[in-house]
């Protein structure tokens, strides 16, 4: 499977308490446009600093998903074919 990447450092401006996707990091530019429809956090070059936020994606890293959660935020893994939230990782 292809997945566009979205690194941790992209997470960085994300409010504390709230949710984050693909599409709002497109909406807060964040990230630029992709041709995937599939997304995956994996880590970034710079610093994770985000505290408390819930990320919505299709596939985690180990390590994104240990940073994610040692900030005091949570990992939801999203359907690939409808965008639903699977489970809470």
């Amino acid at each position: 499977t292809i997945y566009n990447p979205i690194k941790l450092d992209e997470l960085n401006g994300v409010a504390a308490g709230s949710t984050c996707n693909f599409e709002s990091l497109l909406a807060d530019k964040a990230v630029t446009k992709s041709k995937l429809s599939l997304h995956k956090v994996v880590a970034g070059r710079e610093e994770f600093t985000a505290k408390d936020i819930t990320v919505q994606a299709h596939a985690f890293t180990k390590s994104a998903r240990e940073a994610i959660e040692a900030a005091g935020g949570k990992c939801e893994v999203l359907k690939p074919t409808t965008g639903e939230v699977l489970t809470e990782a």
